[in-house]
């Protein structure tokens, strides 16, 4: 599959060239398998394919996830949620420990950034006996990678930016993998949704991930529809997070940037909002 019938099938779902650019070889070599197990002799047959066969326009759908990542990902995003996102968040809850903190890992992939945030959260709470217990949303729209997530079970090159002290907290070996102790997998919900074409799971989120998908492989149209509706479900005062290549289609006048990390947005107390919140531009 040359890059000009890639950018076919990108442009068909809606999907971003430049985000899939460093990533398609793999990409383009699972589609091409599956265009060839559909019959198809060219781009032009296999979109038509597509559109007329639902099943397997889920699975091409599948095959274009790109699931690459790690445990704590960006070093400074989790300086920051440790010195800044947690307390912060910690405070707006009111009554120490009376509340349990609400997050949601949009696209979560295999797992790493749930697992990442658990770890942390385990690590402070020691620390402070009075942080509030952590409940996490794990979202993707590919079973695949949700099934792998629960499993949780990682090759080393996965964990290298953890300590060995916090690595042998967390995990046993396995052969040559790494697999999560149970008590980490406590207070995690995993739903397989598409935030693309379903409204959001649940509300009133403290703090949101929504890092190296939407807003890296979608289109600026379906970036821009699907962001406003998760930052529906953003806690005034909670925190939205994106990766550190990636940028805001819009920028609503009720999320302020972090100072201390500029892929941290916190949303605005109602009496701090110039305008709708819910209305684009507002």
């Amino acid at each position: 599959m040359d890059d000009d019938s890639f950018r076919k099938i990108l442009q068909f779902f809606n999907l971003s060239w430049r985000g899939y650019r460093r990533v398609r070889k793999g990409v383009k070599r699972r589609l091409a398998k599956h265009m060839e197990a559909c019959g198809c002799r060219s781009m032009d047959e296999y979109l038509q394919f597509l559109e007329k066969n639902g099943r397997a326009n889920r699975v091409a759908q599948e095959l274009l996830t790109v699931s690459i990542s790690r445990f704590f990902r960006d070093t400074r995003l989790w300086e920051v949620m440790e010195k800044c996102v947690i307390p912060k968040t910690e405070k707006s809850t009111g009554t120490p420990g009376a509340q349990a903190v609400r997050a949601w890992s949009a696209g979560c992939s295999c797992g790493e950034e749930v697992y990442s945030l658990k770890i942390l959260w385990h690590l402070l709470r020691g620390k402070n006996p009075h942080l509030p217990s952590l409940q996490i949303l794990a979202t993707d729209s590919n079973p695949e990678v949700l099934r792998k997530a629960q499993m949780a079970v990682y090759p080393q090159s996965s964990l290298k930016n953890l300590p060995s002290q916090v690595l042998d907290e967390a995990f046993f070996k396995e052969g040559k993998d790494f697999v999560l102790r149970e008590e980490f997998k406590k207070g995690i919900h995993w739903k397989q949704h598409d935030f693309i074409r379903e409204p959001p799971p649940a509300q009133s989120f403290h703090m949101i991930f929504l890092r190296n998908n939407l807003l890296t492989y979608y289109g600026h149209t379906l970036q821009t529809r699907s962001l406003w509706a998760i930052l529906e479900t953003l806690r005034p005062e909670g925190f939205l997070v994106i990766g550190q290549n990636e940028t805001l289609p819009v920028e609503p006048d009720f999320l302020k940037t972090c100072i201390e990390y500029r892929f941290i947005f916190q949303k605005l107390r109602h009496n701090q909002q110039h305008g709708d919140p819910s209305t684009p531009g507002a």
